[in-house]
């Protein structure tokens, strides 16, 4: 099903050198949505003035060569020594870099490359499955040589979820020019469609763990931390294998935070002195264990970190637990857990691999001392006062290449102190050819923690196209300063805006920040 956060015009252009059809399109537009456009592009025509158009034109280019139909004689050139590995490897290589060349020539398209694969061989059958590494290496090759504005997509990955014997069809083969079956072509659309998500930064933000057989084996109140199954082999090794996947989540971006019913003091003992622990306290952004029920303390981290019931996946091994969520905060998304079949479960986040950590554990620990900023704000009767207390200081700069990516990131996530503007990567890049847009980053600190890129401003001519700040920088004023900041710095007759269903009061801000400008819709 199509994900409503993506109802966007999309126009998509796949280039290959076989035929995809009847069951590509069709997939597509269960993706995508009916308003998508899908143009396929012959390899051997992408020169071509209408295919070069589409190009141009296109959200995303999708590369998928097929590499039986590219070099169909290869290994018996092998066998009888008409030319050498290295050179017909330096040979393809050559053709796909000239490919890739063009694509950027004609597109800022963000593009999708299949990498090759060479399951298709049928020599196997006489000679034995011997290890032969030359598509391994080409690919290789191709990932360390076509970097920018490309993500790879692992076609033998694919095929090996599906088997081998499923992923091809060799009446469409000899038909068509079609040699993938059907549940390839639908693995591998849910894949670029995943991908998709992934550059467009639609992802779910927070994830919200039990304890109780979810973290650990066995019901801590009980038991007692002595007899808690946690460990490297037997019952308590997928419990620790959890924990592990958990921590990959989190060092991809996703917030941690524990909703237990439990004693605070048996959970906390766990996290900071039990051995078998790959989760350590400093990895969780809330703890909320206590014995209420658990969608008033989902509600309860959700207002703590500031951040809608709809970023937030939960974990829960009991289904009355589940089904009390379900019900009571219908758009918190809810996963059982069970101990042999669960990180399969988690496709509702997609992550970028390219995470900075350091921004990471600076967001993580920014969060996790909100609570000595509360204690500190009890003791100020005056708002004014317990800012100064907090000793904010704000950097306001042009932005260096090394942030795009953080920026990208903060403009996709951010749905409330925004003007709705999302920028990929690549539309920072092309944008900030431009002498007439100057990109700014915000970062900010306070006397508890280095809260790192926080915010982001762009100007373009006399128009303010970006204004963006994550929801853990607000209640300190810093919106106010980063306005001042462009006002004092550039004459404003025109500020974009885009509603995203919870930034109104952005747009108040924007109207009383410079009311002689202009609200483009």
């Amino acid at each position: 099903m199509r994900n409503s956060i993506n109802d966007e015009y999309t126009e998509i252009s796949i280039l290959s050198n076989i035929i995809f059809d009847p069951h590509f399109a069709q997939l597509f537009k269960l993706c995508f949505g009916e308003t998508t456009k899908l143009h396929p592009i012959p390899y051997g025509e992408y020169n071509e003035d209408d295919y070069k158009k589409h190009l141009a034109e296109s959200d995303l280019i999708i590369v998928w060569l097929n590499f039986e139909e590219l070099n169909p004689d290869i290994w018996n050139f092998f066998y009888s020594r008409n030319i050498t590995k290295q050179k017909a490897i330096a040979d393809i290589i050559d053709s796909c870099e000239k490919l890739y060349n063009d694509l950027l020539i004609y597109s800022n398209a963000r593009i999708l490359w299949f990498s090759f694969e060479d399951y298709f061989l049928k020599f196997p059958i006489v000679s034995g499955h011997h290890y032969d590494a030359l598509v391994d290496k080409i690919n290789i090759d191709l990932s360390g040589t076509l970097k920018d504005n490309v993500s790879f997509i692992n076609l033998k990955q694919l095929i090996a979820q599906i088997g081998i014997a499923d992923a091809y069809y060799s009446k469409n083969k000899y038909r068509w020019n079609a040699p993938y079956s059907k549940a390839l072509i639908e693995v591998a659309v849910k894949e670029i469609h995943k991908q998709y998500f992934i550059e467009k930064g639609i992802t779910k933000k927070c994830l919200v763990l039990d304890c109780d057989n979810v973290l650990w084996g066995g019901i801590l109140s009980e038991d007692g931390v002595e007899n808690i199954k946690l460990g490297g082999g037997g019952f308590g090794r997928a419990y620790q294998d959890f924990q592990r996947f958990v921590l990959s989540i989190y060092y991809h971006g996703v917030i941690l935070a524990v909703c237990s019913k439990n004693d605070l003091s048996d959970v906390m003992m766990m996290f900071q002195e039990h051995s078998e622990m790959v989760i350590k306290e400093e990895h969780i952004a809330c703890f909320q264990v206590n014995w209420n029920n658990k969608p008033d303390n989902i509600r309860q981290i959700a207002e703590t970190l500031n951040i809608g019931l709809d970023s937030i996946v939960f974990v829960d091994d009991s289904p009355i637990e589940i089904e009390a969520v379900k019900a009571i905060l219908p758009e918190v998304t809810t996963i059982l857990y069970k101990r042999n079949a669960i990180n399969e479960r988690f496709s509702c986040f997609n992550l970028k691999s390219n995470t900075n950590i350091a921004d990471v554990e600076k967001r993580n620990e920014a969060y996790r001392t909100n609570q000595s900023r509360e204690t500190l704000r009890s003791q100020f009767r005056n708002y004014d006062e317990y800012l100064k207390a907090l000793d904010i200081k704000i950097d306001i700069h042009r932005a260096l290449p090394i942030e795009y990516n953080r920026i990208s990131e903060l403009t996709q996530r951010t749905n409330k102190c925004t003007n709705g503007t999302r920028y990929t990567v690549s539309d920072i890049k092309e944008r900030t050819i431009s002498e007439d847009a100057i990109l700014y980053s915000v970062s900010v600190s306070d006397h508890f923690s280095d809260l790192g890129i926080v915010g982001a401003l762009e100007v373009y001519a006399d128009s303010l196209t970006l204004f963006s700040l994550s929801c853990r920088a607000l209640g300190r004023e810093i919106e106010s300063k980063m306005l001042a900041f462009i006002a004092n710095k550039h004459t404003i007759t025109n500020v974009a805006f885009k509603s995203t269903g919870k930034n109104e009061d952005v747009k108040i801000l924007l109207l009383n920040a410079f009311p002689s400008a202009t609200i483009t819709f």
